[in-house]
């Protein structure tokens, strides 16, 4: 198939030529009509032969037929030839430009005429009838080499075009009767002047509109690379592998480089396609692209999916794949590929007043802060917009919601009922986790410098490890961080992402990271030395697979530019390596007497109210004297309000040192007998 791009020829170019289905109709009856005046000399020059002769020696053969034809002076030859050169030799006519498409033998164009004829005129039925060698009213292989090719083998040739590019269908039509041949209802919308998708392929493909591409994109360049490879200098082909996340612009940026070469897009979903027919619609929707000039773009799996390798796809097909996900090339074209960067907050704000009318209401700062807080692909922004929010805290709410169950079950949503008032920390901490809160909300401005990008051309999300032993706040922490920031907070599960065979770790740990990356939601890896832990020596060869995950799960959230917090009982056993990649690493300590006396004061007063403040001396004491974690004053406030609201619902002392007994007997201790009397004995 060596057809140029732009000599191909379109529903536009045929409006000149609506009458060539008419064409056909009539070269067929002037064929037919040819072979019945054939037969009609027969049946007159039978007479004279005794029957038993016309069965050994037939007189309704090609030779006979032919020389027939040649002695014949009706005209019927001339005028003939007149329609054939009419459809041969005026461009561009469809017939001939499907022959120059697909290159078709003498008797794949005398099956595509007879086709192509009794589609359009069905009284054409009556004349088969009487001219058929096989006595049939339909078209066959049979009638068809008769009619044009004066031979007596079929037409139908399985290696010819109209067979391998399913431009003809062959129809059983029962025991003992030869096949009907069929032309595609793509094929003839097309022939007829119709430029839509084909019947086939209604529901599996689309076309795609062109939207202005976003600045970040790198359209021109990689529509000029590809027009130099399907030039007359270059292959002639290219594949272009468009990388990205869902909702990235994949299909819009492919659109558009596509609109720089003169094409139009065609997208074909093959995740809507049952497997076993995935081949069949590769097919047709290249021959589709062939027949109306268009480019292809290939959605869903393509591994090991591929036309016949001496069948050629169209010069110019896009396939979308994710950032990680390399779908096969087709049939080892050249190939480009180009990976989609996130929008800046700058076009984000640009997308959310293109795209949202009711912006035009929003205050800059607002906007900006939306933009600048929610990193989203421009498809979240395009969905979101569709349901008119009211304000920006409306659009952020709307982006909150679409992140529900995103993850399956390789993370669970956790709640954040926390601000920034309930951490209670010493004050060098709570600087640097009101300076990493203030680097989240922020950090956009940076990372849209282009001098910024170039000197951090990796690792420019925000992770930050908090460490410290149990119950002193570490996954409340993140709760504060994404609750101040209107971020949803993922805990990651653990069981779900690591698999104990090869490979499926990384393939959960990359879903993870597009699902993030997706959803702008912000990840909590808990107990994260499970995950990250210090790479062993290889002793076996599980040590080595299973360092092998350590390693790129370093690598993949190294990559990530979203926002994660890790938390650890044991700092020591996390990787050095990847400690020194983190941007932040908080120690939280377990909390002092002046921190155990503000957490005490917090929590009571959640539970009881006014009621604790007449025990205020009591509980500084024992803020004092009992060294506990924030957790076990929590849960000690629980059992002391349980025991409470047993005893009529005052709380007193007593009650507050049953709930602390009940938390240190977890740790195997617990208030002596004059340890608690001298803590009942303050009032």
């Amino acid at each position: 198939m060596t057809a140029p791009l732009e000599h191909m020829v379109t529903a536009a170019d045929m409006a000149e030529d609506a009458d060539v289905t008419q064409l056909a109709v009539d070269l067929v009856r002037l064929a037919g009509a040819q072979r019945a005046a054939f037969l009609d000399h027969l049946w007159t020059h039978s007479a004279e032969t005794e029957s038993l002769d016309r069965l050994v020696n037939p007189a309704d053969t090609p030779k006979a037929e032919a020389v027939f034809r040649a002695a014949d002076a009706s005209g019927l030859a001339a005028r003939r030839a007149q329609i054939e050169a009419t459809l041969a030799d005026h461009p561009p006519a469809p017939l001939a430009r499907l022959q120059s498409v697909f290159p078709l033998s003498d008797e794949d164009a005398a099956c595509l005429y007879l086709a192509l004829a009794a589609h359009e005129d069905p009284g054409l039925s009556t004349l088969f009838a009487h001219v058929s060698p096989e006595g049939v009213d339909y078209p066959t292989p049979g009638l068809a080499a008769r009619l044009f090719l004066g031979r007596a083998t079929s037409a139908w040739r399985h290696e010819g075009a109209v067979a391998r590019w399913r431009l003809l269908r062959r129809m059983p039509m029962g025991p003992g009767r030869p096949d009907r041949i069929v032309l595609d209802a793509g094929v003839t919308e097309w022939l007829c002047g119709r430029e839509g998708v084909a019947p086939d392929l209604l529901g599996m493909v689309w076309p795609v509109p062109t939207p202005d591409p976003l600045p970040e994109w790198a359209v021109e360049r990689v529509t000029q690379k590809a027009a130099k490879l399907i030039g007359p200098d270059g292959p002639g082909k290219v594949t272009l592998l468009v990388r990205g996340g869902a909702q990235s612009g994949r299909k819009s940026f492919a659109a558009a480089v596509a609109r720089g070469l003169g094409l139009p897009l065609l997208a074909a979903d093959l995740s809507r396609v049952a497997p076993t027919d995935r081949i069949e619609v590769l097919l047709a929707m290249h021959r589709h692209c062939w027949l109306i000039h268009a480019a292809p773009i290939i959605i869903g799996d393509t591994e090991g999916l591929s036309l016949p390798v001496d069948m050629a796809p169209f010069p110019v097909v896009f396939q979308v794949g994710q950032m990680a996900v390399d779908p096969s090339p087709d049939q080892g074209q050249p190939r480009i590929e180009v990976s989609l960067p996130m929008p800046d907050a700058k076009t984000r704000a640009a997308l959310w007043r293109q795209l949202c009318p009711g912006s035009a209401t929003w205050s800059e700062r607002a906007l900006q802060e939306l933009a600048q807080t929610h990193a989203v692909p421009p498809g979240a922004i395009t969905d979101i917009a569709a349901h008119a929010p009211a304000s920006p805290a409306d659009a952020a709410r709307l982006l909150r919601d679409r992140t529900a169950g995103v993850f399956g079950t390789l993370a669970r949503q956790v709640e954040c009922p926390f601000d920034l008032d309930d951490l209670v920390l010493p004050t060098q901490l709570r600087r640097v986790v009101e300076t990493l809160l203030h680097e989240a909300r922020v950090r956009a401005r940076l990372w849209d410098r282009v001098e910024m990008k170039r000197l951090f051309p990796g690792g420019r999300g925000l992770v930050a490890l908090f460490a410290g032993p149990p119950g002193t706040g570490k996954t409340m922490g993140a709760q504060v961080l994404a609750a101040e920031l209107g971020l949803d907070l993922f805990r990651v599960d653990s069981a779900s992402l690591v698999s104990k065979y090869i490979g499926e770790t990384m393939e959960n740990v990359q879903r993870l990271f597009d699902r993030a990356r997706e959803t702008d939601a912000m990840l909590l890896f808990d107990e994260a030395d499970g995950f990250f832990a210090r790479r062993t020596e290889l002793n076996t060869s599980n040590d080595r697979h299973a360092n092998q995950d350590t390693g790129q799960l370093l690598q993949a959230i190294e990559a990530f530019e979203g926002i994660a917090v890790l938390t650890s009982n044991r700092r020591r056993n996390i990787d050095e390596a990847f400690q020194r990649r983190l941007r932040y690493i908080v120690d939280f300590p377990t909390p002092d007497e002046a921190a155990r006396g503000a957490i005490w004061a917090k929590v009571l007063a959640t539970f009881f109210g006014d009621q604790a403040a007449p025990l205020m001396p009591g509980i500084n004491r024992i803020a004092a004297r009992i060294e506990m974690t924030g957790a076990q004053i929590k849960q000690s406030a629980l059992t002391a309000h349980f025991a409470a609201d047993r005893a009529g619902g005052v709380l007193a002392i007593t009650h507050l040192l049953d709930g602390i007994d009940t938390e240190l007997m977890k740790e195997g201790r617990a208030l002596s007998p004059r340890e608690r009397a001298d803590l009942e004995a303050v009032q």
